[in-house]
């Protein structure tokens, strides 16, 4: 049975979205890597959760309030971020320090989310139980970590992705699997709720 998960980004500007966009393509063609292209190009503000029940109009109307009261915030990538399940691009620092503005704005959301989020939901301790990096995902899940440093290799020939940008732009999604419990990410879809573009 398909059942669905929510999840509110930051999306980031065109011509780096088009930049990223064209690795997740080169990834699955190239190598196989097919996961993080199943997504829109993001960076995670609050990761899946399994909604309680009643209507999401309630939640989303509660994210529209934030957002109408927000104004972007400059954020940079500065740096690769690598883990066991995934490499891509931090966003956790600006000019070399901690971003604690933009590390700010993804707490409030979470604290907004918060009380909506279902006591079973499968990825609470995942999502929350750890410190947050945020990051725009090149690959996860399907690349295996003996590839890294020939894949890096690779990529060494594409485009530079560092430096700032204004975050101005979160998309509320709701996305769907048919196993949440197992390998979500290979029948995994998804649409679009609310965009927000905040006034600078």
């Amino acid at each position: 049975m398909t059942d669905s998960r929510f999840a509110v980004y930051l999306i980031p500007p065109y011509q780096l979205s088009k930049e990223v966009a064209e690795i997740h393509a080169l990834l699955r063609k190239q190598f196989g890597f097919a996961a993080a292209d199943r997504f829109p190009v993001h960076c995670t503000m609050k990761g899946f959760f399994k909604k309680t029940g009643g209507p999401v109009e309630k939640l989303q109307g509660e994210l529209d309030s934030f957002f109408e009261g927000q104004r972007p915030v400059q954020v940079s990538v500065e740096k690769f971020r690598t883990d066991p399940i995934g490499f891509g691009l931090s966003l956790k620092t600006l000019n070399g320090k901690l971003n604690t503005q933009f590390l700010d704005l993804r707490e409030a959301i979470v604290e907004i989310v918060n009380p909506y989020i279902a006591e079973d939901c499968d990825f609470k301790a995942h999502d929350l139980g750890r410190p947050f990096h945020p990051h725009i995902t090149f690959s996860f899940r399907d690349i295996p970590n003996e590839l890294y440093d020939n894949v890096f290799k690779w990529m060494e020939g594409g485009p530079d992705f560092t430096g700032p940008f204004l975050a101005d732009t979160y998309h509320f999604l709701e996305f769907f699997s048919d196993d949440w419990s197992g390998s979500w990410w290979e029948t995994l879809s998804w649409r679009l709720l609310k965009s927000w573009r905040l006034k600078p």
